[in-house]
């Protein structure tokens, strides 16, 4: 069961590298958001904007 959430968790950190993020806001990403495997197409515009966050 732990391999399968950190397997998930690692799809989560891709997702986001691929869109973009730096290290700092994919962290933050994948905290926040722990969707099936991949963070949700509007987050990175819209949430980490109101976040605060500029990467």
């Amino acid at each position: 069961l732990l391999s399968f959430r950190y397997a998930n968790r690692a799809l989560r950190f891709l997702d986001a590298y691929r869109e973009g993020l730096d290290g700092k806001g994919a962290a933050y990403a994948t905290k926040e958001y722990r969707g099936h495997r991949t963070l949700p197409k509007n987050l990175y515009k819209e949430k980490l904007a109101k976040a605060g966050y500029k990467g």
